[in-house]
């Protein structure tokens, strides 16, 4: 599993749903693009072979479904 699948599966469903299924997939890694330069360390914890510990998981969990939130809100207001 890469970083970005490690990153998307912990976006709310109700988030990827309401994305078009035509610009999904660039929405999902335009986002972990956004994630790897502004979080470096945080991503770097995701890329590796292991799986990442609750604390990073819980941290990315915000830092991700936030940022889907707001470009939601923002499509769609």
């Amino acid at each position: 599993m890469t970083a970005n699948d490690r990153i998307i599966s912990l976006v709310r469903p109700e988030y990827i749903e309401n994305i078009p299924s035509f610009t999904r997939d660039h929405a999902k890694s335009c986002t972990c693009g956004f994630i790897a330069r502004e979080y470096p360390e945080l991503y770097s914890r995701f890329e590796a072979d292991t799986e990442p510990d609750e604390q990073a998981k819980q941290e990315m969990s915000m830092i991700v479904n936030e940022l889907f939130k707001e470009r939601l809100n923002k499509h769609h207001e």
